[in-house]
């Protein structure tokens, strides 16, 4: 499904960068907290808290608001169950994705006050959650009795990028450091993060229909 299905492909490629650029961003965060704002290793750990946070207010950010969006986009087109009523959420996720790592990228960069950066952190963790659940609703509703093999294929490539990116970040700060580092993947996560969500409200019901696997 990986390499035969355009949907899994489009959804794996957008939450493949998602968890890679998170993992990226959680190598950074023991270097960030000791080195240049000079908290010991247990201060510094509660800092994660703010991911924890994100994820748990986007989860439940997400869970309301898609289930009002799809009924207000099923009322509108009467269409029951239609999956494109999910992508438009997954655009709020393109946009808080980059913010979210733009206000972590400057803040870290100029070392303000340690609150700028948890804020930010909390923003992109949002951003990631929401993204996350947007594909999964998606991936269930458009391939019904296949969706464990369509989650799989995805889950497969979001695995290694998770696994990949954090092995170039001393590379990216290195030469970029944490400004201009995260900026870079700030911009890349809008073009991925649009481009999924416009191409699968615009085109997924024409891909949809080229499948055998999808449900109907």
């Amino acid at each position: 499904m990986l390499f035969t299905q355009p949907v899994v492909q489009i959804l794996a490629l957008f939450l493949a960068y998602l968890y890679g650029t998170m993992y990226l961003v959680l190598s950074t965060f023991p270097t960030l907290w000791v080195e240049r704002y000079h908290e010991n290793v247990v201060i510094g750990g509660l800092n994660y808290l703010s991911l924890g946070l994100g994820y748990l207010l986007g989860s439940q950010v997400c869970a309301f608001s898609m289930d009002k969006i799809h009924r207000i986009l099923r009322t509108r087109d009467n269409d029951y169950g239609k999956p494109e009523c999910k992508p438009p959420l997954a655009i709020f996720s393109a946009f808080l994705v980059p913010a979210g790592l733009s206000i972590y990228a400057w803040c870290s960069q100029y070392r303000t006050f340690w609150l700028s950066p948890d804020v930010s952190a909390t923003l992109f963790a949002m951003g990631v959650i929401i993204g996350t659940q947007c594909v999964t609703n998606y991936l269930i509703d458009t391939y019904s009795v296949y969706t464990a093999s369509a989650i799989g294929a995805v889950a497969l490539l979001r695995g290694f990028a998770g696994f990949g990116f954090p092995l170039f970040a001393p590379y990216l700060y290195a030469n970029s450091d944490y400004g201009w580092g995260n900026s870079l993947l700030a911009f890349i996560a809008t073009f991925v993060g649009m481009s999924a969500a416009v191409g699968l409200w615009f085109f997924g019901q024409a891909l949809r229909r080229r499948s055998t696997f999808c449900a109907g």
